[in-house]
């Protein structure tokens, strides 16, 4: 029986799982960010990418995603990374060409 519940508790806590996006260790939410932030994403050789964000910090050029231990994250593709942040509760507004960066993301709080 208790093999039955704890399989059913971590059934259920794996259902309400979601992930979290920090940079450089500090957790986004709502009473750290505004509405609007900007990504840009860093390309490996291999086509997993990194973003930088803008969310209005003083030092947002070297600010990556990471971990809560502040280990840099990195997602498969863009496609992956920019899942993640709708997930979050972010959406993408613009997307601005830039000469020598690529694109980059503005993201749009959607609640």
């Amino acid at each position: 029986m208790k093999k039955v519940l704890l399989s059913c508790f971590f059934i259920a806590q794996s259902l309400f799982a979601f992930s979290q996006i920090y940079v450089e260790g500090v957790k986004l939410e709502p009473s750290n960010t505004g509405q609007y932030l900007e990504i840009d994403p860093r390309f490996r050789a291999d086509g997993r990418c990194t973003f930088t964000v803008d969310y209005g910090q003083s030092n947002s050029k070297t600010q990556y995603v990471t971990d809560a231990d502040r280990r840099n994250f990195e997602f498969r593709s863009l496609v992956d990374g920019l899942n993640v942040f709708y997930e979050e509760g972010w959406e993408v507004a613009q997307i601005s060409e830039t000469n020598e960066l690529g694109r980059r993301f503005l993201l749009k709080r959607r609640y």
